[in-house]
């Protein structure tokens, strides 16, 4: 039997995904934080659910929402390794506070489930922007989606991650988003090369430039050029650019994201970002 539940005052009360608890739910909200997770009066406390679970009619079906803890830094703005979710343990991002704009500074484990029925007592306190409510959801989606390659590959050119992020930022002005598929997804022997080819995502715009075909070469070249030092180990095998015009779930079915949002090591390397979004 369905409990009595207004979900129609929570949608009308602006509650959404990024919305941050105002006064009364904070106070309530702490008193919930796990063992051992001292959250201060100062901290912000976000809503990280799905905007459908939080105004969802029915509340057996959705009884809690996840809030996430949020502290307020000194910094002046967010620390560009951490910034945009580069990290998948922390994140910092900047917002409007009350009087001036304010680093946030979160922590991936430092969140727990509140009742979702709280949500009918009060407005919520503040909104993270849109953009910003993206890069929140991507970051925390990213501890489970981004991919895991054997360690046998990782080892194989671990040693060179510096200069393929470097790569990565000298084409940031071109590049959308790259992707890898390897020839297996064993820890092969030494004496066994991993294959890999590349797809390279570029806006439609650039493909309209007179210096196109200069700009594809220059990218194909250095990619592989890049890959061929790990040989006979790895064997680079392909790299084709493509626009976002031209590219198709189809072309990428086979590959993962490999751009240095999404490359990930056991051993906790930090990355560096490039352009994200997956648009013309």
């Amino acid at each position: 039997m369905s409990q009595p539940f207004d979900s129609q005052c929570i949608a009308q009360l602006g509650w959404r995904q990024g919305s941050v608890l105002g006064g009364v739910l904070s106070t309530k909200a702490r008193s919930s934080a796990p063992p051992g997770l001292t959250v201060a009066d100062t901290d912000w406390l976000i809503v990280t659910s799905h905007d459908c679970d939080i105004v969802n009619v029915r509340l057996e079906r959705e009884p809690v929402v996840e809030v996430l803890r949020a502290v307020p830094s000194d910094r002046s703005a967010p620390d560009p390794q951490q910034h945009w979710g580069r990290s998948p343990r922390q994140w910092q991002v900047a917002v409007a506070g009350e009087s001036t704009e304010v680093t946030l500074e979160c922590q991936v484990h430092e969140r727990w489930p509140i009742p979702r029925q709280w949500l009918a007592e009060e407005a919520p306190g503040n909104q993270l922007p849109p953009k910003e409510r993206r890069a929140m959801a991507e970051w925390l989606a990213k501890r489970y989606v981004r991919p895991a390659f054997p360690s046998a590959f990782d080892q194989r050119w671990h040693s060179r991650l510096k200069q393929w992020f470097q790569l990565l930022r000298r084409e940031s002005g071109l590049l959308q988003g790259v992707y890898l598929r390897l020839s297996s997804s064993e820890e092969l022997p030494s004496n066994q090369a991993y294959g890999c080819d590349f797809i390279v995502v570029v806006p439609a715009s650039a493909r309209t430039s007179a210096d196109w075909p200069t700009q594809r070469e220059r990218l194909e070249t250095a990619i592989e050029r890049f890959w061929g030092q790990f040989e006979p180990g790895i064997e680079c095998e392909g790299v084709e650019v493509l626009g976002t015009d031209e590219i198709t779930l189809e072309a990428i079915s086979a590959h993962q994201r490999f751009d240095a949002d999404w490359v990930s090591f056991v051993d906790d390397t930090e990355v560096i970002s490039i352009q994200r979004d997956f648009e013309p």
